[in-house]
């Protein structure tokens, strides 16, 4: 996944690779063919699996255990079905029939229903039934929404485009995301009191596991309140007692589980004298960097000095953020260049909007969102909804500000202004500033959050928000202007108004559409950029002599503790 693997023989070469052993089983397959050779070794193979987790000669099952073993049955005997197929009419049975055959077999998974027991059911089964409580379990990438199987005949876009140019209806297979999409709804909708969402950080040998983007739009809907009520339970928190442990590798993990601990002792800050060194030679910081510091010193470490090699791809939330902020520089750039006007009006919206679609069709190749085109499909459509959204909300906009200044580059090389001298003597910050928007000799500051939640100045300080503050003292270093108000500017979520710190008494040129609780007086306004002078100062002292403390209170945006090995943190 992380090297976006589009089909088997890529993995299979980065399978080998990165283990230097190749995957004999798959190449035995391979060699079978198809017919009844494919369809034993393949029996074989399943027989292999079976005997790997029960043994040969298995002991008497209980009830929970007896599902492996109807699958085995049914598979057994659809295989023995296609080897009389295939001996009987040679060439009728090739590798994809047997797949089809396999992935259509159905099977009576779980006990029979009784009364005071849990129905256990799939989202095609609940029809118009309602229960007390429902736990939708499982939502996982590629599980919930499951990965679409190609249309073996005629595509579904192919058949789009044919009904395009001849007029023909051809009958259109049903969307994938939408059916599944129902489901979801289908099941968060069948709870009469409690509704449980559930889904894994990792599986049970640690290795991350990516939760299914249905959740995403939940928390769109919910916001806070989701986060709030969110348990999370460590694979600790999930082992068997010793004594009902059903496989040999669960009651393993039990005696660990059980045995005496060592108690915890958290980093108390660095001590190797060239690390202490090195940091304290450091002169110059971002402020994304201070912000991760602020949050935890521990996660700022691990992710941003100790750098470790990231075996899983990078979050689609923040793939989809750079995306779109590169869209929305290249659709505020190329209205000034093809209409000379720097902000989007009522007039000239529809401009501005064949732009950003002529910029997210443009750049879409350059951000590898995931490997499933029906994902991408669906992602790249959001964007659009959330872009087009965002230049209407502009379009409706008042005031005399702006945008001037498209990612303003600072500190950062020679593309760009220089760095701006901030905190203690010698100590410089760099960046990159998403907006500018100017009026006369005012500046606005907008930094676009690719999520919904965004941070008035009430809650700064509490959440450790420094870059909108940063960003204002540097706009008014480096273009000589005066900010007066630095805001984040959510592109989701159903409040799209900007939240931050801005100068009441400008209310008249920022205009209407934001909060009336962020314009602050004078004094006020002053006083936060002078407690952000402050922080700044007190964070780079810290960090430059290598203070490491634990703050599982702050480290994760959705509450926990990021690294609770190190930390040694429940």
């Amino acid at each position: 996944r992380q090297a976006g693997a589009e089909g088997v023989e890529h993995a299979l070469e980065l399978w080998t690779q990165a283990r230097r052993t190749p995957l004999v089983e798959i190449e035995r397959l391979r060699a079978a063919g198809s017919g009844a050779a494919l369809a034993n070794e393949l029996d074989r193979q399943l027989q292999r699996l079976f005997w790997c987790a029960y043994g040969e000669h298995p002991r008497l099952l209980e009830a929970s255990e007896r599902d492996d073993p109807r699958v085995l049955s049914v598979a057994h005997h659809a295989l023995e079905d296609l080897r009389a197929l295939a001996r009987s009419h040679p060439g009728s049975v090739d590798a994809r029939r047997v797949h089809d055959t396999l992935a259509d077999l159905r099977v009576r998974l779980g006990e029979d229903d009784q009364p005071g027991r849990v129905l256990v059911t799939s989202p095609e089964s609940l029809r118009a039934r309602r229960f007390a409580a429902v736990f939708v379990c499982g939502l996982q990438e590629a599980d919930f929404p499951r990965t679409a199987r190609p249309e073996p005949f005629l595509p579904h876009e192919d058949r789009l485009e044919l009904g395009a140019a001849t007029g023909l209806a051809l009958p259109l297979r049903d969307d994938q995301l939408d059916r599944e999409r129902f489901l979801f709804y289908l099941c968060a909708s069948r709870a009469e009191r409690l509704l449980v969402l559930s889904s894994r950080l990792s599986d049970e040998e640690g290795s991350p596991a990516p939760a299914s983007f249905f959740l995403e739009d939940v928390r769109d809907v919910f916001t806070q309140a989701l986060d709030e009520g969110t348990r999370r339970r460590s694979l600790a928190d999930v082992t068997w007692p010793v004594a009902h442990a059903p496989t040999a590798v669960e009651w393993e993990r039990s005696q660990a589980a059980a045995s005496l601990r060592v108690p915890a002792v958290a980093p108390e800050g660095l001590a190797d004298p060239d690390v202490l060194a090195a940091l304290g030679a450091r002169r110059a910081f971002s402020a994304g960097a201070l912000e991760a510091y602020a949050d935890c010193p521990v996660r700022w470490f691990v992710e941003r000095e100790l750098d470790p090699l990231r075996l899983e791809p990078e979050p689609e939330s923040m793939v989809r953020g750079r995306y779109a902020h590169e869209v929305l520089e290249l659709t505020f750039r190329r209205l000034r260049e093809r209409t000379g006007q720097r902000r989007v009006t009522s007039r000239n919206l529809a401009e501005a909007e064949r732009l950003a679609l002529e910029a997210i069709a443009e750049r879409q190749s350059s951000f590898a969102m995931s490997p499933q085109r029906m994902r991408v499909r669906a992602a790249v459509r959001r964007l659009e909804f959330d872009v087009l959204r965002l230049l209407r909300r502009e379009a409706e906009r008042d005031g005399s500000f702006a945008p001037e200044h498209l990612e303003l580059r600072f500190g950062l090389g020679e593309d760009g202004h220089g760095p701006v001298p901030l905190g203690p003597p010698g100590v410089s910050l760099h960046g990159v500033i998403d907006r500018v928007d100017t009026s006369g000799d005012r500046a606005l500051v907008v930094d676009y959050k690719s999520g919904s939640r965004v941070d008035p100045v009430a809650t700064w300080e509490r959440r450790n928000r420094l870059q909108a503050a940063i960003y204002m003292l540097a706009v008014d270093h480096l273009l000589d202007l005066r900010s007066v108000g630095g805001v984040y500017a959510p592109l989701r979520g159903k409040d799209l108004r900007p939240r931050g710190l801005l100068a009441a008494e400008c209310r008249e040129e920022i205009g209407s559409g934001y909060v009336g609780t962020d314009f602050r007086s004078p004094e006020d306004f002053d006083d936060q950029l002078i407690l952000a002078r402050e922080r700044i100062a007190g964070l780079v002292g810290d960090l430059r002599s290598g203070r490491i403390e634990c703050r599982p209170q702050s480290c994760s945006s959705r509450g926990g503790c990021s690294h609770p090995s190190i930390c040694r943190v429940e």
